[in-house]
């Protein structure tokens, strides 16, 4: 990734800091804009002011959720190459660091874009419906915590009603619970309803629920993290990403098991590990597969990784196939 000008931006709920250097990795201009459409436009407008070509433009910044979306579609809109980047992934790349500031976070990532240029990839949007199940799927998940909490709340004040009067706060947390569940439901239709749409067009939604284990809000968010499939090449990939890969831990002679990376996304391993215990219990090759190296000595998390592993290669296997998952040990039966 080449360019004449590389630009950082530090992302504020209502403010962007930027800085641009050029291909020499010297400091050209620097400024501030609202984080308004308003606010960007006269952002883009004052770099051509300054003979900067958008074409010959390169603009780094973290991914921060919705504060940088807007941010990323009217880059888009006037054809600005941009990379989104992990936070972590900067920091970590800075070394020994002194003093912090929103402008001196922009002049970092604009050395940290000129720095690793051959490196990174330019960053795209999801489509719009993969943002719309993501808003929706993130809305079913504070619900679910809300009642949860209510569950808990309810059991706890039932032993305490032992000693004290607490049957009325009782009954007004069942109502709520009551009403959180028939919320749910409503929210799982219209989750089911975008995945559907979506499937229309891109079929992988039907794939991914044929795999034992995979379930309709795993499904939706492997969807909204691999970006319909896009942003990973394959299983091991994902696997990183979520958590369950094992990597070599070595020092001289000395030589630690293979471990997991404490760098993952800690939703999606979550998810994960749930479709797991229901892969083991409706398929017999995993099942037997779990059984068999826990008799072996493995740690039940060692092999529920390994399973987690398993599953993602076989969602990788059949959206790259295009057929649904076959299950094999149903027609070894047969015969």
């Amino acid at each position: 990734m080449e360019a004449s000008y590389y630009v950082g931006i530090d992302i504020g709920k209502h403010r962007l800091d930027w800085h641009v250097n050029d291909a020499q990795n010297t400091a050209l201009t620097t400024g501030q804009a609202a984080n308004t459409p308003k606010g960007i436009q006269k952002m883009v407008a004052r770099w051509k002011r300054r003979k900067i070509c958008l074409d010959e433009l390169i603009v780094c910044f973290e991914h921060t959720g919705p504060y940088g979306l807007l941010l990323a579609t009217l880059l888009e809109q006037s054809g600005v190459c941009y990379v989104m980047v992990s936070a972590a992934q900067v920091q970590l790349s800075l070394g020994i660091r002194r003093g912090k500031s929103d402008p001196i976070d922009a002049r970092r990532l604009a050395e940290y874009l000129w720095r690793f240029r051959d490196r990174l990839s330019p960053s795209r949007l999801p489509s719009k419906a993969l943002l719309e199940l993501r808003g929706w799927l993130l809305w079913r998940e504070k619900l679910v915590k809300m009642r949860t909490a209510l569950t808990n709340g309810i059991k706890a004040n039932t032993l305490t009603s032992q000693v004290a009067d607490l049957g009325e706060i009782n009954n007004q947390m069942q109502a709520q619970h009551d009403q959180l569940t028939i919320l749910l439901k409503q929210v799982d239709r219209t989750i089911n309803g975008l995945l559907r749409r979506y499937n229309t067009t891109e079929g992988q939604y039907d794939l991914l629920v044929s795999i034992p284990g995979i379930g309709p809000i795993i499904a939706g968010w492997l969807l909204v993290y691999t970006e319909g499939f896009t942003r990973f090449a394959n299983g091991r990939q994902l696997a990183c990403f979520a958590g369950s890969a094992p990597f070599p831990k070595q020092s001289g002679q000395h030589k630690s098991p293979d471990r997991v990376s404490r760098w993952r996304c800690q939703r999606l391993k979550s998810l994960l590990g749930n479709g797991v215990h229901s892969a083991i219990q409706y398929d017999p090759e995993l099942r037997g597969y779990y059984k068999r190296k826990c008799a072996e000595g493995k740690h039940p998390q060692s092999v529920r990784n390994a399973v987690i592993c398993k599953l993602l290669y076989r969602v990788f296997a059949v959206i790259d196939r295009g057929t649904p998952y076959v299950k094999i040990h149903q027609h070894e039966a047969i015969k």
